[in-house]
């Protein structure tokens, strides 16, 4: 039996492909919603924790009380959206690699996993 073979007896019609896609990618942006979410629950936090050495520098240099300047009123909002988006995706990242692991290991050769 020949390498051609080997694919076209494993090889599985596009539509099973697709829905095993669809899938994969749904189950990867739940698990990034709900990292995001876990992530805004604490985003002040880590927003604190990373202004820190920010404010030590800045009082160092003479300010005697650094603090963050927003230039429109929901401006601090999007901050929070963007670090809980950050971390939300760190959080979710074991769980989308593992899916797009699952989704890629069934075409590779024994030697290429």
């Amino acid at each position: 039996m020949t390498r051609q073979d080997d694919l076209e007896d494993s090889g599985a019609p596009l539509i099973e492909h697709l829905a095993e896609l669809r899938t994969r990618l749904i189950r990867s942006v739940l698990a990034f919603i709900v990292g995001m979410v876990l992530a805004f629950i604490v985003a002040e936090p880590i927003l604190q924790f990373l202004l820190g050495p920010i404010e030590n520098t800045l009082r160092a240099l003479g300010d005697p009380s650094p603090t963050l300047q927003y230039t429109s009123p929901q401006e601090y909002l999007f901050t929070l959206f963007r670090i809980s988006m950050v971390f939300g995706l760190a959080l979710s990242f074991p769980v989308i690699s593992y899916q797009l692991w699952r989704f890629i290991a069934p075409g590779l050769y024994r030697s290429e996993k």
